[in-house]
């Protein structure tokens, strides 16, 4: 399958025995690898599309962040990634996430040329409503999505509350720390009216302990906001684990009797190295492949 009108495009597709979740591999013109996965639920598909090959932001938890970066993507690129994305869910996508490999506000001028062509009514026509940026805490990025007129969601990846930890874990935070990413996350949801979202990836004996629930709903304190909670999928090499599911319960439980609004994300495609943290431009994977 090409799924795409860009020359030189290669795609290789991955079902997930599991839960049907698709992750399609993309190498382009030049060799450079990306990849995007199709997440099912209720009957409808999520689309969580790559900004960059690789990313530059180095956390120590994530695949990609292992790999380095390769290059931006262009806005035709990312396009080219939702056009396939869309063939794999059947013709049909709900929402799209910019989740995948890269740091979108990094590539920030080439994102937003694709959120325009897919949201144009006389091409995809994709509610930006139901479009959601990710990033790691680029804070002009943010004060960027801040000032402009579009409509998509803010995704923020916590990861912890602890500044030192987060140091530890996300290297950008010595450029742009925690404080100063949560204020500029908090502004830029009152100026634009819409709830942010915080990503908080559960690391098992090390962010997930009460104390930590307690640190994090800190954070939240007066912030229109809601807490997606994931536990830790394992990328090669990083040392981590996810906790229990009983811990990872009871630190949601703490969030929500705090008057967080927190939700347990649903993991999905972990067996062809699809969910989150996982994505690596194309390693050994188990899975079916076509």
């Amino acid at each position: 399958m090409s799924g795409s009108d860009l020359p030189g495009v290669e795609v290789e597709k991955r079902v997930s025995a599991l839960d049907g979740t698709v992750k399609l591999l993309f190498r382009f013109g030049d060799g450079a690898p990306a990849e995007s996965v199709v997440m099912f639920h209720k009957g409808r598909a999520s689309v969580c599309l790559s900004s960059q090959s690789g990313c530059a932001c180095g956390c120590v938890f994530c695949a990609t962040g292992a790999l380095g970066l390769r290059r931006d993507l262009s806005a035709g690129e990312i396009v080219a990634q939702f056009a396939a994305c869309r063939e794999a869910a059947g013709g049909a996508a709900h929402s799209i996430v910019f989740m995948g490999m890269g740091e979108p506000f990094l590539n920030w001028e080439n994102v937003r040329g694709a959120i325009a062509a897919l949201s144009d009514q006389k091409s995809w026509n994709i509610p930006q409503s139901r479009m959601t940026v990710s990033t790691v805490g680029v804070v002009p990025g943010i004060e960027a999505l801040a000032a402009s007129d579009l409509k998509v969601n803010l995704a923020v990846s916590v990861v912890t509350a602890d500044e030192g930890l987060r140091g530890r874990l996300v290297p950008m935070s010595a450029r742009y720390p925690l404080g100063e990413v949560m204020a500029a996350a908090r502004r830029c949801g009152e100026r634009r009216r819409r709830t942010v979202f915080l990503e908080y990836i559960l690391f098992g004996g090390l962010n997930d302990s009460l104390a930590d629930a307690a640190g994090l709903a800190a954070l939240a304190r007066g912030m229109d906001c809601t807490v997606n909670l994931i536990r830790y999928n394992s990328a090669a090499g990083s040392g981590l684990a996810a906790p229990d599911q009983a811990t990872a319960k009871d630190f949601q439980k703490a969030l929500m009797a705090a008057g967080v609004r927190a939700y347990m994300r649903r993991e999905t495609g972990s067996d062809i190295a699809a969910a989150c943290g996982q994505l690596a431009g194309g390693g050994p994977v188990r899975g079916q492949r076509e």
